[in-house]
Formats: structure tokens, sequence, C-alpha cells
């Protein structure tokens, strides 16, 4: 028997328990390509069990470096490899469990991956911990119409949601249930004048209950047949492009993304820290005053003296905290006792010392995780990408999750399925077209031209010379580059009557008409 043969025989062997499933063809998953953007908990557990499955080519993408906080939740990493890429380490696990997978990597974010990198690939994995991200990538897939399974996990909790494209030739939905939807929801929207007879029988069933029965085979059933009459006629024309074969997107979900962390940062240092996180922020500020560079968190005497510089922060708060609701007058009319409760209430609210760890959860924005969550919101995402991925090939083996969403709560082993919807208003697969929502905190003190500056920490830089603001409600004129008077930077937006959760508007004036695709952002203000 030569090599050759040998090393079909042992591949066929190694996939064979697969193929007892019904319409399971394994030369689909030999010739099928999977993107998996995101390689931490959940990336590490997909890619696995693609790897397994045989798929014939995997592609990674992930910007960052491994860390040891990484090793107890993603399996493809080791004791040693820290410092490493982590798409370029899992590329080496994946080959060891499979040899005969093709795997690409790439440490690169993904706004700046090679357009034929998507193109290539059948279904998109999103395993991300980040918004901007994610809804970056949902325009990507919902622009070349690949289908994408999206999900992550905070703490015992996790979701899953499928977006299949407008026109991307996958089939997900029946029009037999749909127009039982849609007749539904008809039934609901008849008049009395037009249909008495129908609500008559419904005050019927109400009253009697055991004649439900005879009344809905003489007065329900023959109009909810008229109507699903008029909705099977018309729905080719009418409804299907609508309903049929795609789902919400992301950013149905996500209409306004939360702020950018890296402007609540800077929001944080330019007034008093209010919580523990901003203590800790505020300290890597002074570390890097006192030492001129920022502290290394793989240095375990950089991190302690870091810790030490947020611990005075927060007992600073502490106290701020305790004299602001206890001034002196009212302190010398409670006993001690009563004092020492009022500092035990400033303790649990802000929380205990700090420990060594908590540095680099909160300058690194790390989200709380444990392996069993991740494990199970893996699966399921490789599931769905499985089924897409036969579909993709024109092949059945079970139809995706409908509805399109699943959350899953780990306390209560509970999920829960949400039927989503396509939302014409937004912003990235609706109607609308030209605007974008974003949301950016500021200090109690700001002006109008931090405005600008929160702007650009987000990723939105704007030229105050060629875009107006304006608020909306009012339809007062906040900014305006062509008139002088209303060309103040230093005007607080307090003083103009923004409160927090205000919305203004900022358009594009001149030539940025010309060179912006966004003709209008719609600013949610938050104050901190």
């Amino acid at each position: 028997m030569t090599l050759e043969k040998k090393d079909e025989i042992l591949k066929s062997r190694m996939f064979a328990r697969q193929q007892l499933i019904d319409g399971w063809d394994q030369s689909i998953i030999d010739n099928a390509c999977i993107l998996i953007i995101g390689i931490g908990a959940l990336g590490c557990e997909i890619a696995k069990d693609f790897a397994l499955m045989g798929i014939g080519k995997l592609i990674l993408v992930d910007l960052d470096l491994i860390e040891t906080s990484n090793l107890s939740r993603q399996m493809l990493f080791r004791p040693g490899d820290e410092g490493r890429p982590k798409a370029e380490v899992a590329a080496e696990r994946l080959k060891e469990m499979n040899p005969y997978l093709k795997v690409d990597f790439y440490f690169e974010k993904l706004q700046k991956l090679p357009m034929s990198v998507y193109e290539e690939s059948d279904v998109v994995v999103a395993a991300l911990d980040n918004f901007n991200a994610r809804l970056d990538l949902n325009k990507i897939c919902l622009r070349l119409k690949k289908p994408m399974i999206e999900g992550g996990t905070v703490g015992f909790e996790g979701h899953v949601q499928i977006v299949i494209p407008e026109g991307s030739g996958l089939e997900y939905k029946t029009k037999e249930v749909e127009i039982d939807k849609l007749v539904e929801t008809k039934l609901w929207e008849l008049s009395k004048d037009e249909y008495p007879k129908y609500f008559q029988a419904m005050e019927r069933i109400e009253k009697l209950e055991h004649l439900i029965e005879q009344i809905n085979e003489t007065m329900i059933d023959p109009i909810k047949a008229k109507i699903r009459a008029q909705i099977e006629a018309e729905f080719n024309e009418k409804y299907a492009s609508e309903v049929l074969d795609q789902t919400a997107c992301y950013r149905c979900l996500v209409p306004i993304p939360p702020a950018d962390d890296k402007l609540v940062a800077a929001c944080t240092l330019k007034g008093i820290p209010r919580n523990r996180n901003h203590c800790v922020i505020k300290a890597e500020v002074d570390f890097e005053k006192m030492y001129g560079h920022k502290p290394d968190l793989n240095k375990d005497d950089e991190v302690i003296k870091l810790k030490e510089i947020a611990q005075e922060e927060l007992e600073k708060l502490r106290r701020r905290i305790f004299n602001e609701n206890v001034p002196p007058e009212k302190r010398d009319s409670l006993t001690q006792e009563e004092i020492v409760d009022w500092q035990n209430n400033i303790l649990d609210t802000f929380g205990p010392d700090y420990k060594f760890e908590e540095m680099e959860n909160i300058l690194g924005n790390k989200i709380a995780a444990i392996q069993t969550v991740s494990s199970v919101i893996a699966s399921i995402q490789s599931q769905e990408a499985l089924k897409l991925l036969f579909r993709v090939k024109g092949r059945n083996i079970g139809p995706p999750m409908d509805p399109p969403y699943v959350n899953y709560n780990g306390v209560y082993g509970q999920f829960d399925h949400l039927d989503i919807i396509k939302r014409d208003e937004c912003l990235a697969c609706g109607k609308i077209t030209g605007e974008e929502n974003v949301n950016i905190v500021v200090p109690f003190d700001a002006n109008v031209g931090y405005i600008f500056e929160a702007m650009k920490i987000s990723g939105f830089p704007l030229d105050p010379e060629h875009w107006m603001i304006t608020n909306p409600m009012t339809k007062e004129i906040i900014w305006n580059p062509m008139v002088a008077s209303l060309k103040d930077p230093n005007y607080k937006l307090k003083a103009l009557k923004i409160n927090s959760n205000d919305i203004i508007s900022m358009t594009p004036l001149g030539k940025a008409r010309e060179d912006f695709e966004i003709q209008k952002y719609n600013v949610i203000i938050t104050y901190m």
C-alpha cells in the first residue's frame, strides 16, 4: 500500500463518526473556509471545533498578544506563549490537532484585512470583545453578503446571534410560518366596521369558552382564511424580500454603540476620579509622569508601584465622599459608631483595597469571563456556523437557529431565544443612509471644543472648520464656523442647556459635504 493511500485511509478514519450524521458530506467540509475574527476564549474553542471536524481551511485574525490571564480559558495557549501573537500560536496548535488543515493567520486589525480574505471565506465567525470592531465587521459582512455568527460572554452570561445579509442566497425561515405571523398581525389591525362578525366572535369566545371550537370554525377561520388568501397573493411581491432569507444585523441590536473606552479614560483625567476604575486610570497617568513611561503590566514591580498610586487615589476618593456627605457641622452630632457606619458604607460602595490583578483588568478593560460559559457559547456558534456552511454549499443538515438570537444565563442554565426584528432605521442594513450614532462622554465642565476632541478620540476626526453643531430639539445652532458669534469653542455645554443623554447633531459644511459619506452624526452626550 502506498504512503498516499495510507494517508487517505487515516484521514477517512479520523472523520468517520461524523459521516454517520444524516445529510453529512465530508467533501463540503474539506473544501470549505471559515474566517474567525478574535482568537480568545470563544475563538480558540470554535477554531478547535472546526479543526477537529476536518475543515479545509481556517483564517484566524487577532490583534492581541497572549497574556497570562488568557491561559485559564484559551486552551490553544500554554505557559511560555506569553507575548506571542494569538493568531500565530493558535495556527500552530491547530495544525498539531489536524495535519490536513490549512491555516492562514493575521496579526492585524480586521478593518485593514484585504477584502480577498473575506471573499475567500464561506462563513464569518465573530468572537470579539469590542463593540466598534463588531460594528465594523457587521458592515463588511453586509456589504459582501457573507453570513456571520456573532457571540460574546460576560461573567455567567452569553449570547449568540446569526446575521444573514439580504441577498446572501441562503434560505432562512419558511414562507408558511411567515405568512401565519403576518395573518396574526393583520388580525390585530382589523376594524369593527370592516369585520363585525370577527369581533362579535372574539367577545363570545371570552364569555363562552366551551364554545371556542365551534365559534372558530364558523366565524374566525373564514376571516383568517380570507386574510391568508390576500397575504398569499401578495407575499412574493410585498413581503418575501423583507422577511425571508435574511436576519436583523448586529447594528439592529446596537443602534447606539457605548462610549469608546479611550474617551472615558480621557474624560476621567480632566475631572476628579468618581469611582474605583477612575482611580486606576488616574494612577496610570501619574505613574507616567513619575517614571517617564506607562507602566508595563508584565513587570510585577511596576504593577506594584501602580497599585500603590491607585490605592492613594482610592483613599482620597473615600475621604472626599465622606466629607461631602458628613460635613464638620454634621460630624459633631454623630457618635463614633455612626461615623464608623458611614465609613463602612463608603467602603462597601467603592470596594476594598486594590488587588494586584485589578490593575490589568481595569486598564485593559477586561471582561469578566469563565471557561464554562465560553464553552457553551462557542459550541452554539460552531454549530450554527456549521449549518450555514452546508447551506452555502447547497446542502441542508438542519435549519439555522430561528429566532436568530439566543441569550444564555449560566446561573439558571436558561436559554432565551429572542425574535429580533430587522429595523428599517438601522444605520447598517436599513433604509437610512448617511447617518451615524455616536455616544461620547464629557466632563461636567465640558465646552463646545471638547465635542470635537471627544469625536476624534472615538475614531471620528472632524475638522471644526467644516462641521456645524445644532440642537435638534430646540433647532439652536451651537457651533457654526462660518459665523464669528457662533464660533466660540470655550462655550460651556451646560450654559447651552445640554444635559446628560441629550442628542446634538453634527452636519458637514462646504467641501466636507462632498468628502464625507456620513452627512449627519447623532451625538449622545453623557456627563461624567
